[in-house]
């Protein structure tokens, strides 16, 4: 594979903030191609700036051209889950498999890198792939599973003082979840998507919920923007029985602003329920606006979400409520790589409900959501890892029954291809 592929010079990657003497004299070197004294000037701006992106794109940048390959994957992993640095790094993890003789892990990274947002970069990877052999038009599907087991100690959701008829509120539980992304070969960018949630719970299968959600979704890339428009439905089974279905649309625009990645998505949908729950046809309205941040190590997603939905009433046992309400919160995500092998995120996010009722303002239903999490990611192979997610919920109401809280806790193996 020697001489097969070239790196990125340093022109063509994020700018390097040039604070540090350390730094300027690495970037002096690697310019007159003098590597040693490149990556010697780049370690030591590292020591100093250790969550500092640039400087340590240029660290792996430098290790990769003085052949320590193993050393330079370590440094692009770390940087791929950064806002702004996905591509950049699948781009030289492919450069690196291919340096290591890995041709299958090379297509994979080179082709990540080709449908990322920069032109550039895309051009180079698909250029690094012909090279290689292989087609680089030629998309490749990619699949998510996850197995685990956790503990639910509220799944009714109401307060622990209401007694819910043969319905334990505490249960231990198996969730299964799978994802898969299949390219249709069509010269325009369209895709399936398939996603499927199973959750049983062991005291009893009164609250057992599934979930299946399908779309084709077409994609463009206008200048900066990705623009993204899609035909989805959804089906959602209680006790393997019927709940409600929807069709509809889904449309998103992502681009990067700055250093930052900014996320529009809108998702009109009809929806249709069982006789049963008949009082859930209607339509509904989903929007979120997120923005995606680096800050110094940091992987910050803050957002805002909205749904309006406009459904039938129904009964409840001392108030009649609308079934449908407005709801809308912000929300704020953090992760950061501990390890290149561990991440740990943290989340938190408020959303209020109000509901369109009959009843007098006074007594009116409104909730109060305020919801919590920690997770950790161990990636423990090249294609699966280890899952510890923890969730807390506190919903206050003004109607008694739907004042509680909840905590859930998951342990799980994931697998992605």
């Amino acid at each position: 594979m020697r001489g097969v592929l070239l790196c990125l010079v340093l022109a063509g990657c994020p700018p390097a903030a040039l604070a540090g003497s350390a730094m300027e004299a690495g970037v002096q070197a690697y310019r007159e191609s003098d590597f040693p004294t490149a990556l010697r000037y780049f370690r030591q701006a590292a020591a100093e700036q250790p969550d500092d992106s640039a400087v340590q794109f240029n660290l792996g940048l430098t290790l990769y051209r003085t052949g320590d390959y193993v050393a330079a994957r370590k440094i692009f992993l770390r940087l791929r889950p950064e806002p702004g640095m996905s591509a950049i790094a699948e781009y030289h993890l492919g450069l690196v498999a291919a340096r290591l003789g890995q041709s299958d892990r090379a297509s994979k990274h080179l082709r990540a890198a080709a449908a990322g947002d920069s032109p550039r970069l895309r051009d180079l990877a698909r250029a690094a792939l012909s090279r290689l052999g292989e087609r680089p038009d030629a998309r490749t599907a990619t699949a998510y599973a996850m197995l685990g087991a956790g503990f639910d100690d509220n799944r009714n959701r109401v307060s622990k003082a209401v007694e819910v008829a043969g319905q334990d509120p505490e249960s231990a539980y198996v969730d299964m979840v799978g994802q898969g992304v299949y390219p249709l070969p069509w010269e325009q960018e369209f895709d399936v998507l398939a996603t499927a949630f199973r959750r049983d719970y062991e005291t009893d299968d009164e609250l057992d919920q599934s979930s299946l959600q399908l779309s084709l979704r077409r994609t463009w890339r206008p200048g900066a923007w990705r623009l993204s428009l899609a035909a989805e439905s959804e089906s959602i089974l209680l006790r393997d029985n019927s709940l409600v279905q929807s069709a509809g649309l889904g449309f998103e625009a992502v681009r990067r602003v700055g250093k930052s990645t900014l996320r529009l998505r809108y998702q009109p949908a009809h929806v249709s329920a069982d006789t049963e729950f008949d009082y859930l046809d209607g339509s509904r309205q989903r929007a979120l606006v997120a923005q995606d941040v680096n800050l110094g190590g940091l992987q910050l997603r803050a957002g805002y979400e909205l749904e309006q939905s406009a459904q039938g009433d129904g009964v409840g046992a001392d108030i009649v409520y609308g079934q449908a309400p407005l709801r809308h919160g912000p929300f704020v995500r953090v992760s950061r790589a501990l390890t290149p092998r561990l991440e740990a995120s943290l989340s938190a996010s408020w959303r209020r409900s109000r509901y369109d009722d009959k009843a007098p303002e006074a007594d009116r239903r409104e909730d109060d959501l305020l919801q919590a999490g920690a997770s950790l990611r161990f990636q423990a192979g090249r294609d699966w890892g280890l899952l510890l997610d923890y969730r807390f919920s506190d919903n206050r109401s003004r109607v008694d029954d739907y004042d509680h809280d909840r905590s859930t806790l998951l342990a799980g193996f994931e697998w992605r291809y």
